[in-house]
């Protein structure tokens, strides 16, 4: 494991309460007990988890199968998407470049490039509009004087 792959992240409050939800449902309770573990309270094997609970719910859904570079790719698109800076998702990410998040693992979504050339055609004619008006409100205190 690399030095930015040993990394907290902290939970979203609605994940916390998920957890907190499950935690009072399960008989393993101590203050060290994991929150998932197997029935022995060792952690979870990755695999398994795809195996036993993630593909069986794709295949119910009819979907192609996810896998944690799914998630993954899925979590640095929808950040990107919603303006986190990429800095701070390769850290949650446990990227030491950012780079590598975006060239790798973020994704352009349709109707991203729309959006994109939309914004900036907006912000354009607003400063169009902005130099118009204030032409034009030169031209008239000109006449008036």
């Amino acid at each position: 494991m690399t030095e930015a792959g040993v990394r907290q992240v902290p939970p979203s409050s609605p994940a916390l309460k998920l957890m907190s939800d499950w935690k009072e449902r399960t008989e393993r309770t101590a203050a060290d007990a994991l929150v998932f573990g197997t029935a022995t309270g060792t952690p979870l094997a990755p695999n398994n988890v795809l195996r036993r609970h993630v593909y069986p719910v794709c295949k119910r859904l009819g979907l192609p199968r996810a896998s944690w570079l799914t998630f993954r790719r899925t979590y640095s698109t929808w950040s990107h998407q919603q303006g986190v800076p990429g800095k701070v998702t390769a850290q949650l990410m446990g990227h030491a470049n950012v780079d590598t998040t975006i060239n790798v693992y973020t994704q352009v979504l349709d109707g991203s490039v729309r959006d994109a050339v939309e914004r900036v055609g907006s912000q354009m004619n607003a400063i169009e509009r902005s130099a118009r008006n204030s032409a034009d409100a030169t031209r008239s205190e000109t006449r008036i004087a």
